[in-house]
């Protein structure tokens, strides 16, 4: 049973040929009844909006039923039923599970327990392994390209899953890496040790400012508040937290694109959404095509290499 739970299980030829496919179902070539008497269990144990809808709206498209799951105050996990149970019961109600969990570990828990393939929906601070590929995909279809490309990932790098699973994503590739973060919210080591193990040129730093001119694609994240405990330091990042204005892109390349995973708060100033450069909305679409892309290799088991 081969679930996708890490960036870690996919290599560059895995990634390129996903996308690929991705863009085959965005231009309209795939079968229409793919996952004809196929059933997607969306477990989401956190909020979600564009993940879970953008999954529902992929498993639709192919053909396939989509479980209703209530909220979990209606489950017995509110009950006290533990989350092996759940996941035991559950996943024997369809043929691929999208899960999400605040814990780290809770999807390697639940793929121990699921009679279904699990596709990690997010899980903790650790990562989102999707939305990295809608990202890679979203700046191929931006700039037709990866590979030569100055990339930014722009501030909290230490909490946000999105940024983890997209420097794993990116380390395939020979590009320019910009990692620009408040010192308190950099990149965790493993990350740093992973990107110097595949030679990939990092640039690190606290100001977008000094180096806007220089990138291709500026991608930036809210302020992970709920994962910094202490207000203190809270309340200075909140102060000092990067802002993307169009004051600040005419500093940069004419062409440079901006992309944010969203939700927005105050990162990306309203007046940008008007601007050939913001990419995010475009890249919130391109997650159905990604996901459609993913539920058909991952229900025809040829998502990884070894199923070619």
């Amino acid at each position: 049973m081969d679930s996708l739970l890490s960036m870690d299980q996919l290599s560059r030829q895995e990634i390129e040929a996903l996308l690929k496919h991705a863009q085959e179902m965005e231009h309209g070539h795939y079968d229409r009844e793919a996952a004809r008497r196929k059933i997607l269990i969306p477990l989401f144990f956190e909020p979600s909006t564009r993940t879970r809808l953008s999954f529902e709206t992929a498993m639709l498209r192919l053909g396939g039923q989509v479980l209703h799951v209530p909220h979990l105050n209606d489950l017995a996990v509110s009950k006290g039923e533990s989350f092996q149970d759940t996941i035991r019961v559950v996943s024997g109600f369809g043929d691929l599970m999208v899960l999400r969990h605040a814990d780290d570990a809770a999807v390697y828990l639940a793929e121990k327990y699921s009679d279904a393939p699990i596709i990690n929906g997010g899980n903790g601070c650790d990562e989102h392994p999707t939305q990295t590929l809608l990202d890679l995909y979203t700046i191929y279809k931006e700039k037709k390209q990866i590979d030569g490309l100055n990339i930014a990932l722009v501030g909290d790098l230490k909490h946000a899953r999105t940024m983890h699973s997209l420097i794993k994503g990116v380390s395939h590739y020979r590009i320019t890496l910009f990692l620009i973060s408040p010192h308190e919210l950099r990149a965790p080591r493993p990350l740093l040790e992973l990107l110097r193990e595949r030679n990939v040129h990092v640039i690190e730093g606290r100001s977008l400012e000094q180096v806007i001119w220089e990138v291709d694609v500026i991608y930036t994240v809210m302020l992970q508040h709920h994962r910094i405990k202490d207000q203190g330091t809270l309340e200075r990042l909140r102060q000092e937290y990067y802002r993307i204005t169009p004051e600040l892109l005419r500093s940069g390349k004419q062409n440079v694109s901006i992309l944010h995973p969203l939700v927005r708060m105050n990162e990306v100033a309203v007046e940008v959404d008007a601007l050939p450069n913001a990419a995010y909305f475009r890249q919130a679409k391109n997650g159905v095509f990604v996901r459609m892309a993913l539920l058909y290799r991952m229900l025809n088991s040829t998502l990884f290499a070894k199923n070619f």
